[in-house]
């Protein structure tokens, strides 16, 4: 299907899984989803430990307002608790949930970063290793995603992978299905905006990374100035 001028392809054959934080990235594909298939739809999150307090009640949040608002009652909710929050789990999950025959494809939310200059203009370190492999400049695969994590999640060791073995490259499974990955969150906005969701939605979402905020968001993080530089406004 075509919505604004961006090709989403919506699996039908099956039943589908997405991953999926509160984030708006992921909710609106979330919302699309549910409204779209009529298969069963499996959710999975992955709470890291150190902010689950703060991220598992938006991500109930998040998918509680999208089943409102599509009437989809044919889902599954999959927490995956974690002391931390790795791109190494992250994948393990995706290939768990793939290799269990329980989904025929995986969705992501992965988005783009902005562009270099408005990235540089806000004046902070943002998450180098993501910027990797998202960068604005590059044309990404929509399936079997790879990124190159030469200096690990910690950005000074290399990436230990759940297997124990130390690689500097790690490969998705070529059935994850990253429909936004060659957009910015400038394309989610538009999105929203397309859908009609943007007061029904977007505000039930979270992008904001710090821990003092348990709800709205602190508008000072890196995740809030891509938020607002998307969308215009955080709430």
């Amino acid at each position: 299907m075509k919505l604004a001028n961006i090709d989403f392809g919506i699996y039908r054959d099956g039943p589908v899984g997405i991953s999926t934080s509160c984030g708006a990235d992921s909710a609106v594909i979330l919302y699309l989803l549910m409204k779209e298939i009529k298969h069963d739809l499996h959710i999975y999150n992955l709470l890291g430990a150190k902010r689950q307090f703060v991220l598992e009640p938006a991500f109930d949040k998040v998918v509680k307002r999208c089943a409102e608002l599509t009437g989809k009652t044919n889902y599954f909710v999959h927490k995956m608790p974690a002391a931390h929050q790795t791109p190494e789990m992250i994948f393990k999950i995706y290939k768990d949930a793939l290799d269990s025959g329980d989904i025929d494809i995986l969705y992501t939310g992965l988005t783009k970063f902005p562009p270099d200059d408005v990235y540089a203009s806000w004046g902070m370190p943002g998450p180098e290793w993501h910027r990797q492999w998202r960068h604005y400049d590059n044309v990404h695969p929509l399936f079997g995603l790879e990124i190159n994590i030469p200096l690990g999640t910690d950005c000074s060791n290399p990436a230990l992978t759940i297997d124990g073995q130390y690689k500097e490259k790690l490969s998705q499974d070529s059935r994850v299905y990253n429909p936004m990955i060659n957009y910015t969150k400038q394309g989610i906005a538009t999105l929203y905006k397309e859908l009609a969701i943007e007061k029904d939605l977007f505000p039930f979402t979270r992008s904001c990374e710090t821990d003092t905020h348990t709800e709205g968001h602190c508008g000072s993080c890196w995740w809030c100035k891509e938020r607002l530089w998307a969308f215009g406004y955080l709430e």
